[in-house]
């Protein structure tokens, strides 16, 4: 059976949105939940459908967004276009993670999807990019405040960054590819 994913109103008066660039704005809640767009991670699946009327919810496979597993989880379009990617644990209604695809939604210091390797550093820059062990699939650069990845999903050949193999765990020595753009956002 596939993963069961949920969503809940936050209330609109902490979604915001930023008038600079017109983008839905992520936002830390008092309680320390973020909210992306409408939703946060708690929130049931049909709280989130309930706040998405207009949009299509489209089943795919959670192994797609780094997740180990054979279950589903949900990808919201508007307008045929990704937003996100929600997932639930097993047996459970609540969201319990959220992978940002759409541009035009923001993160902490204006960060998005399509935001370059290179702009990302000049925000954050003592953080180095990591390898994703469980399959190679994509690089990520982790925040722990206010707790999210970014990802650059990435192959042997196309790896933004150079890495040392001989370690236990893949060890970052350079950037490659400063270029490269960030393909989702993980919370």
């Amino acid at each position: 059976m596939g993963l069961l994913l949920t969503a809940c109103n936050a209330g609109s008066s902490k979604h915001s949105k930023n008038t600079s660039s017109d983008k839905p704005e992520v936002q830390s809640q008092p309680d320390k939940q973020i909210l992306v767009d409408k939703i946060h991670i708690g929130m049931t699946v049909q709280e989130m459908k309930d706040l998405y009327t207009g949009a299509d919810f489209v089943a795919e496979p959670v192994y797609m967004y780094g997740l180990d597993g054979d279950n589903d989880g949900i990808v919201v379009k508007e307008n045929n276009v990704p937003q996100f990617f929600v997932w639930t644990m097993e047996g459970e209604d609540k969201i319990a993670g959220i992978a940002i695809l759409s541009d035009k939604i923001i993160i902490d210091k204006n960060v998005h999807v399509g935001m370059t390797l290179e702009d990302f550093l000049k925000k954050y820059p003592n953080e180095i990019l990591s390898v994703n062990e469980s399959g190679d699939s994509y690089e990520y650069i982790y925040i722990p405040d206010p707790d999210y990845s970014v990802e650059f999903l990435t192959t042997d050949s196309t790896r933004v960054a150079e890495y040392d193999y001989t370690k236990d765990e893949p060890e970052f020595l350079s950037i490659k590819r400063p270029t490269a753009t960030i393909d989702r956002i993980s919370l």
